[in-house]
Parts: C-alpha cells; structure tokens; sequence
C-alpha cells in the first residue's frame, strides 16, 4: 500500500515540476529581444555572477545587442557602479566583436569623451577585426581631449595596420 502511495505521490511531484518547468520556459518565452536586452543590461550593475552571467547572454544575443550596449555606455553615469557597467558593456562589445564595429564608430562621435575613451578600448581589444575603423580613429586623433587621443594611439597600435601604425607615428612626432 505505501509503496502505491509513494508512487503516486512521485507521480504528482514529478507533473507539478514539468508544469512549472513548462510554464516557466513558455514565460521567458513571452520576453520580447528588446525587454530581455534591456533586462540583461540593468544586469550588468549587479553582482560579478549575475554580471557575467549578463555578459554571457548578451554576447549570445550578438549584433541585436549593440545599440542597446552602446545606449548603457552613453547612460553609465559615474562612480562606481557607472564605471563597472562600461567595463561589462565593453567587454561584451569585444566578445561580440566585429559585428559591432559599425555601432562602436558610430559611438566614436559622441560628445561624452569619456564614452569615446571607453569605445576606443573595446576597438583596440577588437584589433584587427575593427581595421574599418582606421580612417573614424585617425580623424579621432584631433579630438582635444588627452585620454581620448591616448585611447585612440591605444587602438590603432592593436588593430596594426599601416595606415593605423603610420598615424600614430605622425601623432606622437606633434606632441
């Protein structure tokens, strides 16, 4: 008799678990790209494992991620937690990789120089996948900003072109 009940009752536990399972995938389901994306992001501001997990989903969403990364560069804010989020968003941008070049030179024109400092290190850690953006990054170099000029030396001695190697020369002989 208990071992028909018992039975029974791992019968019942294992129906409820599958429905929850069910109804949990059929949930997150429901999320659309964009609600996920932005969901990811505010991720970013949490914990180093609730953060790497983020990195990792968003660097699986690939490209469809990258205006969005580039909108939470633009948004960080400072301190702490605003410097934490532009490391994640960045380090996402290089694992994405060259798919998102286009946005990163995009973002190379915003007026924030502390957002062109941090795209000129996701372009750099990019390197040779980021050579599109030599001409973006030379022109970058008349910026008045130090840190920003430094950030762009930094990324076109990683993308090693000579086109880029050639511009940094001609750089550091004016300064």
């Amino acid at each position: 008799m208990t071992e028909i009940l018992s039975k029974g009752v791992l019968r019942s536990t294992t129906v409820m678990f599958l429905f929850v399972w069910f109804a949990g995938i059929w949930m997150g389901g429901c999320e659309t790209q964009e609600q996920k994306v932005e969901k990811l992001i505010k991720q970013l501001q949490d914990d180093v494992e609730i953060r790497h997990y983020a990195i990792w989903e968003l660097v699986e969403i690939g490209k469809d991620a990258v205006p969005f990364l580039i909108q939470a560069l633009q948004d960080a804010g400072e301190g702490k937690n605003g410097s934490v989020i532009r490391l994640s968003v960045v380090e996402v941008l290089v694992k994405i990789g060259k798919d998102a070049v286009p946005d990163l030179i995009q973002a190379l024109q915003d007026a924030d120089s502390g957002v062109c400092v941090n795209v000129t290190t996701a372009l750099g850690w990019i390197g040779e996948g980021a050579q599109d953006t030599v001409p973006s990054l030379i022109q970058a170099l008349q910026d008045q900003d130090a840190g920003v000029c430094q950030g762009v030396v930094e990324a076109l001695e990683n993308i090693d072109t000579p086109e880029a190697l050639k511009a940094v020369e001609e750089y550091e002989s004016r300064q």
